[in-house]
């Protein structure tokens, strides 16, 4: 397993709406900058075993997310606005999981 460093607090499973608002997000926005960020974070940041101390997992992955790359002096993709707000840290993992294999998917088609 390849987030087995990462806190099971990450890795909460995601519900069939929070699929669906993933699918209807990236159905419409490539968002490769937001998708490489957000592998990032999830290998530098959340697999730190005190990364829960500092982020909280009820805590939204689009605004934290915007915030890290902000930090960075990276400019946020403008599509980044329409990700939904109802995803939380807590799904970050199988949000992850789930996007990549959205892409792929799609990739095929």
């Amino acid at each position: 397993d390849p987030f087995r460093k990462v806190s099971a607090s990450y890795k909460q499973a995601l519900g069939e709406e929070q699929r669906s608002l993933l699918s209807a997000f990236f159905s419409k926005n490539r968002a490769d900058t937001f998708l490489l960020e957000m592998h990032e974070f999830l290998v530098l940041v959340l697999k730190k075993p005190n990364a829960v101390d500092t982020f909280k997992t009820n805590w939204g992955i689009k605004d934290t997310l915007s915030s890290y790359m902000e930090r960075k002096d990276l400019d946020v993709p403008p599509e980044v606005e329409e990700f939904p707000e109802e995803l939380l840290l807590d799904h970050y993992v199988e949000a992850w999981k789930f996007i990549v294999a959205f892409k792929q998917e799609r990739q095929r088609q």
